[in-house]
């Protein structure tokens, strides 16, 4: 209907091919947890990933019927999807999925707005990995903890199994990450500083001659 809401992104593509992108999108986010693409492709493949983890929490067989169809290797993501990924948000009442703005892939080609698509509360969880980086930075200074980043903390460890002790883990692990860094800087410097052997000072010429390299 002319004027009416858009209930779907076209993509510049019929209605058989833009199916198969789709589910090729979803395919690769399911494999890799997290995926980049364009915004509108993303946008779009976010609708069908939030429905096949609906389907994977129905955990029936007409639910397992349809996300077959849906998957292009169908037996090799479907016991991740009813175990693995079922497990992971069955306390979470939605919000499976993230899109997050990126600068264009394709600098020097169309600019096309980009995005990644991830999965929420998993291994590559952008906002989560973030939150564990700003918790390093502002454990190091005077004023502490912000009131915002407390909030990001709830927010990424509410569903999450375990997610403060995890959110911890991470921390830790990129403190160790960032003390190694310092201790190859500082001993990288020491070296630095040091002559080499053999290059000490040079010695004035000794007349019109050669130089004496004794």
């Amino acid at each position: 209907m002319a004027g009416g809401a858009m209930k779907y992104r076209h993509l510049s593509r019929k209605s058989s091919h833009r199916q198969a992108l789709l589910r090729n999108l979803v395919t690769s986010l399911f494999t890799h947890e997290s995926i980049t693409t364009t915004w509108h492709k993303a946008k779009e493949a976010q609708r069908l990933a939030e429905k096949l983890i609906t389907l994977g929490k129905k955990n029936t067989n007409a639910s397992r019927q349809k996300a077959e169809s849906i998957f292009f290797e169908p037996l090799r993501l479907l016991p991740h999807l009813f175990t693995t990924l079922r497990t992971r948000y069955l306390n979470r009442p939605g919000g499976y999925t993230r899109v997050l703005r990126i600068e264009p892939i394709n600098k020097h080609y169309d600019q096309a707005p980009s995005a990644i698509l991830e999965l929420v509360d998993g291994p590559k969880d952008m906002r989560f990995l973030m939150t564990a980086k700003t918790l390093v930075r502002e454990r190091t200074t005077d004023q502490g903890i912000r009131e915002i980043t407390a909030m990001n903390v709830g927010k990424v460890t509410r569903y999450r199994p375990d997610g403060f002790e995890e959110l911890e883990k991470e921390v830790k692990r990129m403190e160790a990450k960032v003390g190694d860094q310092a201790f190859r800087q500082n001993a990288k410097w020491k070296v630095e500083e040091r002559p080499r052997e053999g290059h000490g000072e040079r010695q004035p010429w000794v007349g019109g001659g050669k130089r004496n390299r004794s």
